[in-house]
């Protein structure tokens, strides 16, 4: 027959709504662990936190993590004792199996009182209202009620003329139907015809024209607006050698 363990296991998570801090300060009360065993069980490696075969111990240990905020699952491991004695081989022919999840090498203290402390109970206020007395109800409103004067309008001026059959509003004008014509869709890639428009072309005279060759000075000596100015004078400027080449 199979036997079954229920392997509590712990990643780092927390339940949501819970704070970090809150978590791991209850967790290391119930697990009696350590700074450097709550490093471990936050390093977001998986571990295994208890083992058990009893289902009912193993659905109480998660109610109280989960209680403290942390996010622990059930794992089930079944193993068949016949089988494994059928399949098991020599120690010197194959080393043990060693778990894909570690141990964690503490357990829960035994559940005694609460996980949180219960809030004080607030003392209601002893106070005297001897001095203090209803009024009986004589009928009287608490609001005062507001008279309004109600407005006296003639109308003997207006009449209601008789319906003749007219629409009070006239209805709105139908929308004449448009046959739109069969518009054909070409094949992509398509050149759309566009309208084009006959320009004339420009037959100029250009025979009073002609091409001066290159380097032509092409303004006259009256056009151009006078001398070059003369180039700096670079006479007291001196170079220094540059000896870090």
């Amino acid at each position: 027959m199979a036997s079954v363990t229920y392997a509590i296991v712990f990643s780092g998570e927390i339940v949501e709504g819970f704070q970090v801090i809150s978590v791991k300060a209850h967790m290391a009360k119930l697990l009696k662990a350590d700074a450097e065993k709550m490093q471990a069980l936050f390093s977001g490696k998986t571990i295994v936190l208890k083992r058990t075969t009893d289902k009912a111990e193993a659905a109480r240990y998660v109610s109280v993590l989960k209680k403290a905020g942390a996010s622990v699952r059930v794992k089930i491991i079944k193993s068949d004792p016949a089988a494994a004695a059928k399949t098991a081989t020599p120690a010197s022919k194959a080393p043990a199996a060693t778990p894909e999840v570690p141990d964690a090498d503490f357990t829960l203290r035994p559940n005694k009182g609460n996980l949180f402390e219960p809030e004080p109970e607030v003392e209601s206020p002893d106070l005297d209202l001897s001095e203090f007395s209803v009024a009986e109800n004589d009928g009287t409103p608490l609001i005062e009620e507001k008279e309004y004067e109600q407005a006296d309008i003639d109308l003997s001026e207006y009449s209601v003329a008789e319906n003749d059959g007219s629409n009070i509003i006239e209805p709105a004008p139908e929308v004449p139907k448009l046959d739109a014509p069969d518009f054909g869709l070409d094949e992509p890639g398509a050149m759309l015809d566009t309208i084009k428009e006959d320009v004339e072309l420009l037959d100029p005279d250009t025979t009073g024209m002609s091409l001066a060759f290159p380097g032509t000075d092409l303004l006259n000596k009256d056009e151009k607006k006078g001398k070059p100015p003369p180039p700096p004078d670079t006479s007291k400027i001196t170079l220094i050698s540059n000896f870090d080449i």
